[in-house]
């Protein structure tokens, strides 16, 4: 008879176990689906900063209540990006400060924390960095740590003199080894440090264009190119754009040869994107993004990204845009 009881008692609690468990899934079902309306709407208002700023507060305090279940994970993330979005620094830090150094949730805050510090006025994207810097020791989750890391390689690259602090960085990712993509990323960066830098020969290639002309990189030697790696999707490459055709109304194809490479699945809405921005210069897709040859040759991580070939065949800039861009061209271009 007490085997019976302790049977059904045990028969019990698992059913009441389970039944927790269904219900906290359907709670977190519910909370994800109005974590995504909350985005929409703050599509639909062109990202508000005052909807974001309200809902980020509200996905906090959900968080903070639910910090173990999917849903507050959920809540959290967003909370970041909002407060990332609407350069809300004092409460980035404020949060990030609570943190324990093997929270799996450090993987989410690098991207929000530089969108923070650089849509504050009074802050930099450099002072993003330094405080990555003062995170990259005491966080010891894997994830998240190395997508600190990944931040500072991206950054620290694009300065030649902090190229060996980039190099040292990518080589923690590659030892972290956490997963194949940031180990890759990192072998990638190793790459474009060792053989991509400034003044070294751009490797060539050759690729069919989207309307399918041949295009050889070696043929245009004696002049200088801009490779121009974009995509559709990709919202900081929108202002690009009118760069670029400016410097194709501006210099003659004998002195300046622009290939924009697009990392783009949809070719659908690629050739519908291109009709509608007067895109005439040679474009070449790459299907696989980032796999795809020409990215990888380039170890094209992060779009827009752009290099720029001088007449010889070496790599004379990379990493420039806007002004930037044009003021270097002016300068090379007018001095040959």
């Amino acid at each position: 008879m007490n085997i019976f009881r302790c049977t059904i008692l045990s028969l019990l609690i698992i059913v009441a176990f389970n039944s927790r468990g269904l219900a906290q899934a359907e709670v977190d079902s519910a909370y994800i689906d109005y974590v995504n309306s909350s985005w929409d709407e703050v599509q639909a208002t062109e990202y508000d900063d005052s909807i974001q700023t309200k809902y980020a507060s509200e996905f906090y305090e959900y968080y903070l209540s639910h910090e173990e279940t999917v849903a507050g994970k959920k809540a959290l993330q967003s909370a970041l990006m909002m407060w990332g979005n609407t350069g809300n620094v004092a409460m980035m830090d404020e949060v990030i400060s609570k943190f324990k150094p093997d929270s799996d949730v450090w993987a989410w805050v690098p991207n929000s924390l530089g969108h923070a510090y650089v849509g504050d006025s009074s802050r930099t994207h450099q002072d993003a960095m330094k405080k990555l810097e003062s995170l990259k020791d005491y966080v010891t989750n894997p994830v998240g740590k190395s997508a600190i890391l990944t931040s500072l390689v991206r950054f620290y690259k694009r300065n030649p003199d902090t190229h060996q602090k980039a190099l040292e960085y990518a080589q923690d990712l590659v030892e972290i080894n956490e997963s194949k993509w940031f180990v890759d990323l990192g072998l990638g960066a190793i790459y474009e440090l060792e053989s991509l830098g400034v003044g070294q020969a751009a490797p060539e290639f050759t690729a069919t264009t989207y309307h399918g002309e041949e295009f050889n990189l070696a043929d245009h030697k004696g002049k200088y190119i801009i490779l121009d790696f974009w995509a559709t999707w990709c919202g900081p490459c929108m202002p690009e754009i009118p760069v670029i055709k400016s410097l194709r109304e501006t210099y003659p194809e004998e002195n300046l040869t622009i290939v924009s490479i697009a990392l783009e699945e949809d070719s659908e809405k690629y050739d519908k994107f291109l009709t509608e921005n007067g895109m005439t210069w040679t474009q070449i897709l790459q299907e696989k993004k980032r796999e795809d040859e020409i990215p990888t040759l380039y170890n094209v991580g992060g779009i827009p990204q752009k290099y720029i070939i001088g007449p010889e065949g070496n790599i004379v800039a990379k990493h420039l845009r806007g002004e930037k861009l044009t003021a270097k061209m002016d300068t090379l271009i007018n001095r040959k």
